[in-house]
Formats: C-alpha cells, structure tokens, sequence
C-alpha cells in the first residue's frame, strides 16, 4: 500500500486541536485500500495546551503521530520545514491546519484525483515516449463554517476555479488546508526554499503550475473554520471582501513583483541546465519566460503595456481582472 503524510503546523492552537485530530483519524484511504497514512505535527512554539494535546495523542497513537518542538518562525517557514523534514518514502503529502475539520474522504479524494491524473499522463507517455513524473498539486474548495462548524452562507458566487501559472503570478486559489501533492512536487519545492513569498500555499500554486499540473476539485472535502484568530480567513460579504481585497492591494502593492523575482532567481537555471529533465520543457521554458516578463515589466511602462495585451496574466473574477491591469499598467504590484 502506499503512504501519505500529513503536514501540520501548530502554535496556541488548544482550542480545536483535537477535534482536528480526529477528524484525521477517521480518514478512509487506508479502508479504501489507497494508501497508509501518519500526521507529522510541527510546533511553532505554543505556549498553551497545545504541546499537551500533541504529547497525549502521539501516547495513544504511537504508530501513526509524531511532533517535535521548534523555534516560532510563522506559519510560512514552519511548513517549509516540515516539507524539509518530511518522510521522504511518502508517495504523497498533505497539508493540515490545527483548526479545521476534515470529512473522511478528504485524503482519499486527493489521492484518487493525483492517481486519475497520473494514469492520464502514463498514457500520454506510451505514445510520445517521454517518461518524466510530473510535479502534481489537488486542493478542493472548501467549505466555510463557523467556530461550531455550522456552515456560513456566503453572498459571493465563486466562478469554476481556472488554475494555471498565469494566474498564480497574481492570484493564489490554493487553500493550503486541502492540498495533497505527489513527491515529486515536494522534492522540487525542497531543493532551494524561499528567502521571500506571500504564503506557502502560494509558493506550491506557482511551482506546481509551473512545472507540472494543479487539479482543483470543486467539491469541499474540508470544513475551513473561521474564527478570530484565523491566519487567513475568506469572507462570506461582498462588502467586507471588497474593503479586505483594497487594503491588501494596497497593503501588499509590491509582494508580486518581488515574490516572482524570487521565483525566477530560484527556478529559472533549471532552464539552462541540459541535464535537467523537465515533464513539459517548452512549458516550464515559456511560464519561466512570462515570469521574467512581469519582474521586468516593474521598470519598464512600455513592457507593461505588453504584458496587459497579452492577457496572459489572469485572476479569476472579471472585475479583479480589470483592477489588476490597471495596477499593472502603473506598476504597483
């Protein structure tokens, strides 16, 4: 049977830890006969009960939770960690939060849409005859609820989600709490980790768009806890989602540019190595390219003017489309 890791990042989360925890526990892929599945737990230095609830689960769960104690470095560098740190046997991972709660199918919904995708690809393989395992990332869109996991109405209607790289430059559609990524993809996060980026979900959004395939299920397979305490929320209202949305642009006007500019400084040389085998080469070459075209369009009004009528660069919603041409054209991304 195969093996799938769970990544989870900790700190004063005592409130809902082991509701989460046990809602892990019930998972399905191992009954399915998907694949084994154990929890790694990293703590960002909790000074609560935290480290208490950890120790008390992995007593009674020996063979399936291990955690380990670090130094507070947030929510991004703690998950890059665990990446960094992870068994390095799983044939997949996963992310987790200490908040949420997940339905049984959660890992076994990942599991069999990244399967589905790679059977896909090995056929595709049988008649070109190039055999290279791609980077593969699935999230699911998840369902918001509140702090007794009664389900939120929202006023917002989301469009079916587009995933590609063109929109991961300026848009991050990754929930992190809901991914399931295959090793190849957590070996090529690995090899050289950010010193820069929004968010870790958003740093696997661009290089598995990049660099191989983003599948986006639109059934939620999560209960996505807002509270007070939240990292990152997502609002139900369209007037409290307008008023977040302008002050983050705002807030973050120059996180793009310099988020790409690290991807670029990190990935780009993979083009120029010929020992490097890519899945898609003309792909990676052409998004690399595009990326390139946005950090240096940040100098250049004539250059911005292009990218905007290429129209390469895409966020989901019409209206967030138009808002960021207009940023872009005066370069304040």
């Amino acid at each position: 049977m195969k093996k799938i890791q769970i990544l989870m990042s900790t700190y004063n989360g005592e409130k809902y830890l082991r509701e989460q925890l046990d809602s892990i526990l019930e998972q399905d892929c191992e009954k399915k006969g998907l694949a084994k599945f154990s929890l790694f737990v990293r703590d960002d230095g909790s000074v609560d009960n935290t480290q208490k609830i950890l120790l008390e689960y992995q007593e009674k769960y020996s063979d399936r939770l291990q955690w380990v104690q670090g130094k507070n470095c947030g929510v991004i560098r703690s998950f890059f960690e665990l990446l960094q740190n992870a068994d390095t046997n799983a044939d997949f991972y996963a992310l987790s939060d200490q908040d949420d709660f997940w339905m049984p199918d959660k890992l076994s919904s990942g599991i069999l849409s990244l399967e589905k995708a790679e059977a896909n690809h090995d056929r595709k393989v049988s008649e070109s005859h190039i055999d290279m395992e791609v980077p593969r990332l699935y999230c699911c869109r998840p369902r918001l609820v509140d702090a007794d996991l009664l389900e939120l109405p929202s006023e917002i209607k989301r469009p079916p989600v587009r995933a590609g790289f063109g929109n991961a430059l300026i848009e991050n559609v990754v929930t992190g709490c809901t991914v399931v990524m295959n090793q190849t993809l957590r070996n090529l996060v690995v090899r050289q980790l950010p010193a820069f980026t929004v968010m870790h979900d958003r740093w696997l959004y661009l290089v598995a768009s990049c660099f191989g395939e983003v599948i986006y299920d639109e059934t939620p397979h999560i209960c996505y806890r807002q509270h007070g305490r939240n990292v990152v929320g997502t609002n139900s209202s369209r007037t409290s989602e307008w008023k977040e949305r302008l002050t983050g642009f705002h807030r973050k006007r120059k996180d793009i540019s310099r988020q790409t500019a690290e991807f670029v400084r990190i990935y780009d040389f993979m083009t120029m190595e010929s020992g490097y085998e890519f899945a898609d080469r003309k792909k990676a070459e052409a998004n690399l390219h595009l990326a390139k075209d946005l950090v240096a369009a940040k100098h250049s009004f004539i250059q911005r003017i292009r990218l905007v009528r290429e129209n390469k660069l895409y966020r989901q919603r019409l209206n967030d489309n138009k808002i960021f041409k207009i940023l872009i054209l005066l370069g304040r991304y």
